[in-house]
């Protein structure tokens, strides 16, 4: 009889501890499968209005995007200052061009005398457009020489409509000259002071939103005085004289229209300009 009601006891403790450990099995394969928030929301009692906190979460991000443009800029800027180094000190001269310098022999004129800049005519008003431009600016590219585009000043059209056609057919891009303005006297006489100032204004200020610089301003010292002196003095200044040394301050200097070079026969505008850094940053896009 004990040995029945033993067995029996021991049969109920088996039974027990079977279902208690099937209980634990249970609990612990539903505990693996509970997913915890990531972040645990503080609820108020009055009210029952649940606040969830805000992780920062920009602290672990990495900006791939801000830090390429920063080493862009960085290199940028290491290009136009080892640029300015080559340029800086020296006795720069150079040309300028258009349609009537045909048959320029580049190759030997760059083995000979290599200008260290050249600026060819884009435009004249809004419907003059030179026809050797681009075969001029191909050539001046294949052999690397530093080059831009001047646009000849007209009056008889709005200093805005000429500005955008030149700057569609110019194609200057950073690395390039900055844009040049030929303000000179023609035939016909300019018209007054306040309208040429207005005209010139607008043209640069096209150019200005455009290409992010100040327009070089090239003229004759007497016009200068006459009309610009103190209008534009904190734009580039290019100017002609071929007798003197002009009296302003001045960037570019157009000394001679008879100079003589190895690859042309003919004659040539010769300039010589200024080669401080100062200077260069501002007749040179970068």
């Amino acid at each position: 009889m004990i040995s029945l009601v033993q067995n029996s006891k021991l049969k109920i403790i088996k039974t027990i501890s079977l279902l208690c450990l099937g209980a634990v099995t249970l609990i612990v394969f539903f505990e693996s499968f509970k997913i915890e928030p990531e972040v645990q929301a503080v609820c108020h009692t009055e009210g029952l209005q649940c606040v969830s906190p805000i992780l920062d979460s920009s602290v672990s991000k990495v900006d791939t995007n801000a830090i390429l443009q920063l080493a862009a800029e960085k290199k940028q800027e290491e290009i136009k200052d080892a640029f300015f180094q080559s340029l800086a000190g020296k006795k720069l001269w150079g040309i300028d061009i258009s349609k009537y310098q045909r048959n320029i022999n580049w190759s030997l004129m760059v083995k000979r005398n290599k200008p260290d800049f050249v600026f060819v005519k884009v435009s004249e008003g809004t419907t003059i457009l030179d026809p050797l431009y681009n075969t001029h600016k191909r050539n001046l590219e294949k052999h690397n020489i530093l080059h831009g585009g001047y646009h000849f000043m007209s009056f008889t059209s709005s200093g805005r409509s000429q500005a955008l056609r030149f700057i569609k057919h110019a194609g200057l891009k950073k690395g390039n000259m900055v844009p040049v303005l030929d303000v000179e006297y023609t035939k016909r006489r300019l018209p007054n002071k306040r309208k040429v100032i207005s005209e010139i204004r607008n043209f640069c200020k096209v150019i200005e939103q455009y290409y992010g610089v100040k327009p070089i301003i090239y003229t004759h010292p007497h016009l200068y005085s006459s009309y610009l002196k103190g209008n534009f003095d904190n734009y580039p200044l290019w100017l002609c004289d071929y007798k003197n040394t002009p009296r302003h301050r001045w960037d570019i200097w157009q000394h001679t229209a008879s100079a003589r070079l190895y690859g042309y026969h003919g004659r040539l505008d010769k300039n010589v300009m200024k080669s401080d850094k100062n200077t260069l940053s501002k007749l040179v896009m970068f």
